[in-house]
């Protein structure tokens, strides 16, 4: 089957013409005109027109006729399904009515589809709903990055909104202990003794300097002459009363007097406390082991492919102290492949430490340093947390898919679970509430998203019913974390390797999962 060219058009003139052979414009425009002749002269019996060189297969719509021009040779009955395919197509671009303004309309739509069906002559074996997702070219990988980015966001402001009412709370107590209300604080003494100082000497009843000037002298006393440094004096001392945090109370004092209020201290106090969280004084040196669990599942349940794969990367903030930096590990674990990075020496590696070859090649500052990386590749479901199954039921107007997990590991809690399940169609899925988290269709698929598996949470469902067919309905995508690794791979301890002494690190574990339920 080779065809040459597919057509919309009417008796009078072309809407729509794409050819997927090499032929030059003056041909196809002959065979065209050529068919709107042949098919008043033919008869109403056949929807097909053979002539010496050419077949003509098509199909009235409405007032417009669907055209293939095919070679001789082709297979007429393959023909008539592409013909039937691209009718569909056609429908379902122009959504409400076929004419010739929606054609128009809808043209390019059109002749995209129309690339996914037939390639250089030949008929692609793709359904309608794989068409319409090739021609929509949403990214599920990206769409689920877009959501976990979302959520991310969504939990730093609720953070942020939590952290602002404490530090309300906090300034309410320092005004509150130091006897006064919101007007009396440092910042509110040092802005009242800035306004007008012939009004706040004789209404400030603490300072009775004119008094004691009468005692010692009965002449006249100027109103200006009490105008000295205590007053200041003793607001700064009212300011600094508050004995406890006094670094923070000064970072919030000069924050108050370049411009800020509330919002400005509460950005010091926040600021402080963020840089405070990794001392490199105490742990001069981080180490991260980063595992991901890549699972690729049918669409019943079974393990086709079970991938593990980590690296233990190395982070050093004070070099003087951890610039020869040495880690002892624990024995390798026999179900994965270790490569180790070719400037470690091997020979310490062998028993079971990690440092540098050459002490003149010290870790760098600040800069991460993979040193060990592993990896497991096969189809064990000992190593998978969660198993999933996908039970699609064909109805009458699509399919009815009840997805369930179960949790396979007791001590093992996966986080920030998200299910990604492609959906199609135009019209919107009925989605039962699931037995935990929460389900919604956006953006062409139906997310559930569930705050974490495991512990209470040992199994549960989902159902949903879409009218398409249960192929475009996969493959189901899963993302989550957890702080469990597979790998079976400790920091024992940390060591200088020329003097011995030992070096405190921060330890961070982290690992995500993915798995893929059936295939797209």
């Amino acid at each position: 089957m080779v065809v040459i060219s597919a057509a919309i058009l009417n008796k009078n003139k072309t809407l729509l013409a794409r050819q997927f052979v090499e032929i030059s414009k003056l041909r196809v425009e002959g065979l065209l005109s050529a068919f709107s002749k042949l098919l008043d002269s033919g008869g109403k019996d056949h929807t097909y027109i053979e002539t010496e060189s050419v077949r003509y297969v098509y199909q009235p719509i409405e007032s417009l006729y669907l055209l293939l021009i095919t070679n001789k040779q082709s297979n007429i009955l393959e023909d008539l399904s592409t013909l039937r395919l691209i009718s569909n197509i056609v429908q379902d671009s122009c959504q409400v009515t076929v004419n010739e303004e929606s054609v128009c309309k809808h043209a390019f739509d059109i002749v995209f589809a129309l690339d996914e069906v037939i390639s250089f002559g030949y008929r692609e074996s793709v359904t309608l709903a794989q068409i319409k997702t090739y021609c929509e070219m949403d990214s599920h990988e990206e769409m689920i990055s877009n959501l976990i980015e979302q959520n991310k966001i969504g939990d730093a402001k609720e953070k942020a909104k939590r952290k602002q009412m404490e530090l309300a709370k906090q300034r309410a107590m320092m005004q509150k202990a130091e006897g006064g209300g919101p007007g009396k604080g440092a910042l509110a003494a040092l802005t009242s003794f800035s306004g007008s100082a012939k009004q706040s000497v004789p209404d400030t009843p603490s300072i009775p300097v004119p008094e004691s000037v009468d005692k010692r002298d009965p002449s006249p006393v100027h109103e200006p002459s009490p105008i000295n440094v205590k007053a200041p004096t003793k607001g700064l001392k009212l300011g600094k009363a508050k004995a406890t945090d006094s670094t923070l109370d000064a970072l919030r004092t000069e924050v108050g007097k370049i411009g800020g209020g509330a919002a400005a201290a509460g950005a010091v106090e926040e600021e402080v406390v963020e840089t405070t969280r990794v001392n490199p004084l105490q742990e001069p040196v981080c180490v991260t082991i980063e595992e991901k669990l890549i699972a690729k599942l049918s669409s019943e349940g079974g393990v086709e492919e079970v991938t593990v794969e980590g690296a233990l990367e190395v982070k050093v903030l004070d070099v003087n102290k951890a610039g020869l930096a040495a880690f002892k590990i624990t024995p390798e674990d026999k179900r994965f492949k270790y490569k180790v990075h070719p400037n470690l020496n091997k020979q310490s590696y062998a028993n079971g430490v990690l440092e540098v070859r050459d002490t003149s090649r010290a870790f760098r500052p600040n800069t991460p340093a993979a040193l060990l990386k592993y990896k497991s590749t096969g189809s064990d479901e000992s190593l998978l947390p969660i198993s999933f199954n996908c039970w699609p039921s064909p109805t009458s107007d699509g399919t009815e898919v009840v997805l369930e997990f179960e949790v396979l590991k007791k001590d093992v809690t996966v986080s920030d679970v998200c299910i990604s399940i492609p959906c199609p169609t135009k019209v919107p899925p009925m989605i039962t509430d699931p037995d935990f988290g929460s389900a919604e269709y956006t953006g062409g698929a139906i997310i559930w998203r569930l705050d974490s598996i495991g512990g209470t949470v040992g199994s549960g469902s989902f159902e949903f019913k879409a009218k398409t067919d249960a192929s475009s309905l996969m493959p189901i995508r899963v993302e989550g974390r957890t702080q469990k690794l597979v790998c079976a791979l400790k920091i024992l301890e940390c060591h200088h390797m020329e003097t011995g002494d030992a070096i405190n690190c921060a330890i961070d574990e982290k690992a995500s999962v993915e798995y893929s339920l059936g295939d797209g």
